[in-house]
């Protein structure tokens, strides 16, 4: 957001700044994340806390300059919610830990679209922390949320044998799954990692989510990974399933992590030790109204409120938090710190940044 920008937005509105605790009004009502996601905007529409190290986003499957954000929306696809994404950058990666619902049968195209469902905007909501879509070939609503190191995800069924696919080996644009790993510690608990190569380099992401069924049944699919004809690593697909009734809510609670499998465990029971999807968002969403609350504008033009907020808010889901509740993060140099009274940050894009944005964090 540059200077010209922020100044075309305040015409005919007044702005004044004002102290974090006032919270008269909701203000993410004045968010809609689908702005960006058309045109070379590369936003995505997902759900993420403030400067959270979780984007959780839909993923249309399709690569290309139109989808280096996962989405794009002229399309009519979905084929995954990932919980990592790049927001207005033209760096094609991350998409990593990607779950997909669905009722059999399913539809699998070939690659790269693999297993999808279409949709309609129609039956679609997106805003701050928060994302709804209905998958239209499988009747399954779903509801995205997060915290800032966690993805909750509460899928709705029909009375149906289901079940959750969860693809390491999906990769887009930029990005390739280098090694992965999958492990079910129990009928309802799993853990592992994603390891990949991109515009960030030697990238480590672990996950462990628990689900809040137990499921009745699970698949675990490897292929190697071959570079320069060396088998490098293995690239885990899963299917988890289930027998759901006609309305019947499934959460998918993930913590995800830069240093292990511990690590995103730790996350996730401090963060969601509950399957409470509408207590997780609820907090989110404070925490989205607390910062955007900084500053008030009114006006008459509803228009210039969306086109405000909505522009105050992309300038808050970046840099993201880069350390476990703990202080431990993975360093540049692959050693693992703590950060001790203080929050370790990644995804700077500074020279995109430097004139406006922190220019604006020393306002707020």
């Amino acid at each position: 957001m540059n200077h010209a920008y922020l100044s075309l937005l305040l015409l005919g509105a007044v702005v004044a700044c004002t102290p974090v605790e006032k919270q008269e009004q909701d203000y993410t009502k004045y968010v809609n994340t689908l702005i960006g996601t058309d045109f070379t905007g590369n936003t995505y529409p997902g759900a993420q806390a403030p400067f959270g190290m979780v984007q959780l986003s839909p993923d249309n499957g399709l690569p290309g300059w139109d989808h280096i954000s996962g989405y794009y929306y002229p399309d009519s696809t979905i084929a995954g919610f990932s919980h990592t994404h790049l927001s207005g950058t033209g760096a094609g990666d991350l998409y990593d830990i990607s779950f997909m619902p669905v009722t059999h049968p399913y539809k699998e195209a070939p690659a790269p679209l693999g297993i999808h469902s279409m949709f309609s905007h129609d039956r679609e909501t997106a805003t701050a922390g928060y994302y709804q879509v209905f998958l239209t070939d499988y009747n399954i609503n779903v509801e995205l949320t997060a915290t800032e190191r966690c993805g909750i995800q509460r899928y709705t069924f029909p009375q149906a044998d289901a079940s959750v696919f969860l693809d390491l080996k999906k990769a887009m644009n930029w990005d390739f799954t280098n090694d992965s790993y999958i492990e079910v510690v129990d009928d309802h608990t799993i853990r592992g990692y994603r390891f990949s190569e991109g515009w960030a380099r030697d990238q480590k992401v672990y996950f462990h989510t628990r689900f809040s069924k137990p499921f009745t049944g699970y698949e675990l699919d490897t292929t190697a990974i071959t570079l320069k004809g060396e088998r490098i690593g293995t690239a885990y697909i899963a299917r988890f399933d289930f027998s759901t009734t006609d309305g019947e809510q499934i959460l998918v609670n993930t913590g995800i992590s830069g240093v292990s499998m511990d690590g995103a465990a730790l996350n996730l029971k401090t963060e969601v030790p509950k399957n409470d999807f509408d207590r997780c968002y609820a907090q989110t969403k404070a925490q989205w109204n607390k910062e955007l609350s900084r500053i008030e504008v009114t006006s008459d033009n509803t228009d210039n409120l969306f086109n405000f907020y909505t522009a105050m808010y992309h300038s808050m889901i970046a840099p993201t938090i880069y350390d476990d509740v703990d202080g431990s993060y993975y360093g540049p140099d692959k050693k693992v710190y703590k950060a001790d009274g203080w929050v370790n940050y990644s995804t700077f894009s500074l020279w995109d940044t430097y004139r406006a944005a922190h220019p604006l964090f020393t306002y707020t």
